[in-house]
């Protein structure tokens, strides 16, 4: 009977990573405005922010935080460049050690190597991924229709906090290649993380 049950989960999580990725890979570029909102393991919402998001599979996005202040998280395809333009000060880091940090990553990428670091559970259009090592974050959930759509994800800390975002304005037209290209201004400070390979 153990075994059976074992067999019936084992499939499930299957079933939830194929459909996942079947759904991501209807739509390989997309453009949607967000809305974010920072809820306290209380219920408290304690932050807010919009801006613009811009993705090309595989590996190119332009994350752009327009409100309360601007932030921009791009990649290139091997470095995720954080550049923040208050304090002046540019992070980078190889794309492949950001996916741990930033679920959001995996969204990027569809690759099937990824998605087995994760328990995958569905319920109707969300895919809520569970990391199969402890780290700080402890859910990140994604709804993505039936045709690539996607219009929601959440992430949850291990201590409860929830960072929710909503999509609009979700667009299927090819973003700019502009959008995915970097370089540090002159002014700022590099906190480049990338260790030589």
């Amino acid at each position: 009977m153990l075994t059976l049950m074992f067999a019936v989960a084992v499939q499930a999580q299957s079933t939830a990573q194929q459909q996942l990725m079947d759904r991501l890979s209807k739509v390989d570029a997309f453009s949607a405005n967000f809305e974010q909102a920072v809820i306290s393991p209380e219920g408290e919402q304690i932050h807010a922010a919009k801006g613009r998001l811009s993705i090309e599979r595989p590996n190119l996005f332009n994350w752009t935080t327009t409100t309360p202040d601007e932030n921009i998280m791009i990649s290139d395809g091997e470095t995720l460049w954080y550049y923040s333009p208050f304090v002046e000060q540019v992070t980078a880091m190889w794309l492949d050690d950001a996916t741990a940090q930033t679920p959001f990553v995996l969204l990027t990428r569809n690759q099937p190597d990824d998605w087995q670091m994760y328990t995958i559970t569905q319920q109707g259009d969300t895919f809520t991924l569970t990391p199969k090592t402890v780290g700080s974050i402890g859910t990140f959930a994604v709804t993505v229709k039936p045709d690539g759509t996607l219009t929601h994800f959440r992430v949850t800390e291990q201590d409860g906090q929830q960072s929710q975002f909503t999509l609009s304005q979700f667009s299927r037209q090819a973003p700019d290649a502009s959008l995915f290209e970097f370089t540090p201004p002159d002014s700022v400070l590099v906190d480049d993380q990338r260790q030589p390979r």
